[in-house]
């Protein structure tokens, strides 16, 4: 099984957690990942190998408080992305 590793440790802003999920899991389905939070579930299904492991390093540090970046009813955007990272298995 491929694994693919996303460290958001020092993520502060929409942009560096997009630009954190390109470098350790949309570059290497030789994808790469725009803005929007919409999209984030097809992403999910970009690996040509299915099932995949995704590790998220650094969860509990990542901080976009406030940042609310579109989401869904106005939810905060980690919350939104921990929905959809449940809901692929």
């Amino acid at each position: 099984m491929q694994e693919f590793t996303v460290d958001v440790s020092a993520v502060r802003s929409w942009e560096e957690f997009v630009a954190a999920f390109n470098e350790g899991f949309i570059r290497q389905s030789r994808r790469r990942m725009d803005r929007y939070l919409d999209s984030f579930n097809d992403y999910l299904w970009w690996p040509d190998e299915h099932p995949f492991r995704l590790v998220v390093r650094g969860w509990q540090t990542c901080n976009l408080e406030g940042d609310f970046h579109n989401t869904w009813a106005g939810r905060p955007v980690l919350d939104v992305v921990a929905e959809i990272l449940r809901d692929n298995p």
